[in-house]
């Protein structure tokens, strides 16, 4: 008769152990860099609760798989005991099992036996573990308040989606999910978009990104479970009080915003002022909020440009020609470049805006702003003029020097935020870095009043602008076009004049957000999007 062994008597110096367990979670684990076809993977528990890991190759798993079945119970004898090495554990036990070809699997069904589906972690008991060491994979179940469009991240040729969960005591959690898994969550949260839906994630990691706790899948032994019918969801939704209104909330960013969504939200950026800023040498990208209060460029606004590589087109005698493609380009399109004096309340700073940017600002094409110069009325110039003076943006710059007589140093906007639920969470980050930057003074805002109309009774003095050599403005507008490839998501539109979708009346920060996604009231998505900012910052402090 085979004596029944709980998991704490267990050691690795017999196979003849015999035990009756209840199956908490079986999944088929392959392997990328391996020939064999993967194994089957089980989490068992005993009758005490305890619990531990169990393994067996495929051709095993073909003779038994009629009695492991999840949730179910069965009684296994002759079994390997191994240390659990593993760097990724699903239990906290320090052995493993190993089901071989002498193992044997049966039916049980007791009267009574203890049901131990979940080992639930409240969110300020996570930690991050420590690099390159072991971690635990557990579970956390909590409400969702608000969630991302998936974004596909082609470096890693994968799809990624992020959602924030709070738990029954209201503390939040960053989560985001892989590939598959946004196929199981996010059409729920589409069709339950502001109704609740409470999340229960099974073995689920915690990470460090960038500094930061955040909680994730792990392949393939994550489970997610949405409004399900456990007692785990009935004793939670007991547990906290769900006000009206309490549901999930889709964030009204575009692709494009939701990349600095993500910098900032997980205190990523690097801001700045435009006194630190004039003060570096390097020329590594930093975020500065400031108000432009000058056009110093004093000829056109835009230049005509090769929609194929967005290079200036040149005449060669009678014959436009594109000298970076070598071939006579027939297809040609207008793209703004525009030099700006911004302030802050440290100083000024000189910017390049170039063509993405201002059409974000602006809302109109550089081929429509032009268009309304033909009869010489220069009506183009001025609403130019209208839309970027006096205007206040948060602009991610990279420092640049123009090589001319005056070795000019000024800075290349690589983007720009107008959005102002991000512009919040800008502010905060802000706030928490440096205490003393809290926005325009009144002595600034009158020193700003004064350089505007400074600027104004100068603005048709010629000659006073900066100019690039033709061959800087090459370099400097190839180097923009590459990043405009990496940051910007939005697709090719050949309807538009612009060759990456840039220019468009319709592709200002505000408009595309309303084309994508519905929009949501702001005080809701800064509140949900800077609450954790605040939380930590307090834990800090502690």
């Amino acid at each position: 008769m085979t004596a029944w062994s709980l998991f704490k008597d267990l050691h690795a110096g017999s196979t003849t152990w015999g035990l009756k367990v209840r199956i908490v979670r079986i999944y088929k684990q392959t392997y990328a860099n391996s020939s064999n076809a993967g194994t089957m993977e089980m989490v068992l528990h005993d009758e005490t609760g305890d619990r531990i890991h169990a393994s067996m190759y495929l051709d095993v798993y073909e003779k038994f798989k009629e009695n492991l079945v999840e949730g179910g119970l069965c009684r296994i004898t002759h079994v390997m005991v191994k240390e659990n090495d593993w760097k990724g554990k699903t239990t906290t036990n320090k052995q493993r099992l190993q089901l071989f070809r002498l193992s044997k699997v049966f039916e049980f069904k007791p009267n009574t036996f203890p049901t131990v589906m979940h080992d639930l972690k409240e969110f300020n008991e996570l930690i991050i573990p420590q690099k390159n060491a072991p971690y635990q994979l557990i579970d956390v179940i909590g409400r969702v308040t608000s969630y991302l469009q998936p974004t596909k991240l082609p470096a890693l040729n994968k799809r990624i989606m992020e959602f924030r969960i709070v738990d029954s005591s209201g503390s939040p959690l960053d989560c985001c999910v892989w590939d598959e898994y946004i196929d199981c969550l996010f059409p729920i949260l589409e069709h339950n978009i502001n109704k609740t839906c409470i999340v229960l994630i099974k073995f689920g990691r915690v990470c460090d990104y960038r500094g930061e706790l955040r909680f994730q899948n792990t392949y393939h032994v994550t489970q997610i479970i949405v409004n399900g019918e456990d007692d785990v969801f009935l004793q939670f939704t007991n547990r906290m009080e769900i006000e009206d209104g309490g549901g999930c909330n889709k964030l009204m960013f575009s692709e494009y915003e939701q990349e600095i969504y993500v910098l900032f939200s997980q205190k990523m950026a690097q801001f700045r002022d435009l006194k630190e800023l004039n003060a570096m040498q390097n020329v590594s990208n930093f975020w500065v909020e400031a108000t432009i209060i000058d056009i110093e460029t004093k000829t056109d606004y835009w230049y005509l440009s090769c929609k194929n590589c967005a290079k200036k087109i040149y005449d060669d005698g009678n014959i436009k020609k594109c000298w970076t493609c070598n071939e006579q380009s027939f297809s040609t399109t207008y793209r703004y470049k525009i030099i700006v004096s911004v302030l802050d309340h440290t100083g000024t700073s000189t910017f390049l805006l170039w063509n993405r940017e201002c059409a974000a600002i602006i809302g109109k094409s550089a081929g429509e702003m032009r268009d309304l110069n033909v009869d010489g009325s220069k009506q183009g110039d001025k609403m130019v003029e209208d839309a970027l003076l006096d205007k206040k943006i948060l602009f991610e710059v990279r420092k640049q020097t123009i090589r001319n007589n005056n070795n000019k140093t000024y800075f290349i906007v690589n983007r720009i935020v107008l959005n102002e639920d991000i512009l919040e969470i800008y502010r905060q980050n802000l706030i928490t870095d440096n205490e003393s930057t809290t926005g325009l003074t009144s002595e600034m805002n009158n020193k700003s009043l004064e350089m505007i109309e400074e600027s104004s009774r100068n603005r048709d003095d010629k000659g006073k602008g900066i100019y690039l050599e033709d061959e800087d403005e090459d370099i400097n507008e190839k180097g923009n076009a590459d990043e405009v490839k990496q940051v910007a998501f939005h697709e090719e539109n050949p309807e538009t004049d612009d060759a990456y979708g840039a220019k468009s009346p319709q592709t200002s920060s505000e408009s595309v957000a309303d084309d994508q996604i519905k929009p949501r009231r702001v005080s809701d998505a800064t509140t949900d999007a800077t609450y954790m900012l605040k939380r930590k910052r307090i834990k800090k402090e502690k």
